[in-house]
């Protein structure tokens, strides 16, 4: 499956400013910019504090890092330049500090993870909602743990649209338990993805998963845990898995962790009609099925998969 998406052209050097906001509840409360460098490539930002004051910044050890505001108050915190990882697991005394990111600007962003940021209730849109463009999101090569735990309810249409380098989506969404609904084609401009491990575990109200989610993803090899626990969803899309031969491993794939699940329905076929224990490749299914005696065909599936 395939759906139109509006991309727009990105020059390299069209950099926009990375926008979110702060709250402080009192004087002289001290933040840390959560940067990091995952390819090792130190930053090279200007950071406005949103106080009317602001550093330059060109390592991730930098004192200039921190900041300290004399007033209580809410700061929107502006970066410019090259600033390739943004990790606000990697500071969690501030976790409780930050309220919206507001604009993913041109940063080259490689990594961005904003995993128990529990304040984090939306995620800026796309172009086509006339909102926030997420083309600062297209240098990302991993989304793991990106929005884990968070308070977020709506998984964007497009928001990896622009993301054609990433390969590995683990643990993206894990625990973000407001969300109900996957958007249809989210994967689709994802070709290199070689690992969904976790990504939507444990969306205890996820009702559905859509048709041909995976279909543009045929490098992956990981799909453990990719539902886990997502007792609510009632159903498992016909030929789901279809281009997806190269998978080693379904370890916990649909395992919901209590017999209180609502699915129905039967195990996922291919075009060919190959059940994902019938391949020739052999994946490892270990509880792949486990707890889903509602499945219609439970009793027929190997016991290497449930």
């Amino acid at each position: 499956m395939s759906i139109a998406r509006r991309l727009l052209s990105i020059n390299a050097g069209d950099l926009r400013p990375f926008k979110f906001t702060i709250e402080t509840t009192s004087n002289g409360t001290q933040f840390e910019l959560p940067i990091s460098a995952p390819s090792g490539i130190q930053p090279n930002l200007t950071v406005s504090w949103g106080d009317g004051s602001s550093s330059t910044i060109i390592s991730v050890t930098q004192a200039d890092r921190f900041h300290t505001y004399t007033s209580s108050g809410t700061y929107q915190i502006i970066v410019t330049g090259y600033c390739p990882g943004f990790s606000v697991d990697n500071n969690p005394s501030y976790k409780n500090l930050y309220k919206s990111v507001d604009d993913w600007g041109v940063v080259q962003l490689e990594e961005v993870d904003f995993y128990g940021w529990s304040n984090l209730t939306s995620i800026p849109m796309d172009g086509s909602n006339n909102a926030i463009l997420n083309d600062g999101l297209n240098t990302v090569k991993r989304f793991n743990s990106t929005f884990r735990q968070t308070g977020i309810t709506i998984i964007p249409n497009g928001i990896f649209d622009y993301s054609s380098n990433v390969t590995s989506f683990t643990n993206t969404f894990v625990f973000c338990t407001g969300i109900t609904s996957i958007p249809s084609g989210l994967f689709d401009n994802n070709t290199n993805v070689t690992s969904f491990s976790g990504t939507f575990n444990a969306l205890l109200n996820l009702t559905s998963i859509p048709s041909g989610l995976f279909d543009n993803n045929p490098l992956v090899v990981n799909f453990e845990s990719v539902f886990r626990n997502c007792r609510k969803v009632a159903g498992i899309p016909t030929e789901f898995f279809t281009n997806n031969q190269q998978v080693t491993t379904f370890a916990n794939a649909f395992n919901m962790a209590t017999t209180s699940n609502l699915l129905t329905g039967v195990t996922p076929e291919d075009a060919n009609g190959d059940e994902i224990f019938e391949r020739g490749s052999s994946p490892i299914g270990t509880d792949c099925f486990a707890f889903c005696s509602g499945l219609t065909n439970f009793g027929s599936i190997p016991a290497t998969f449930k």
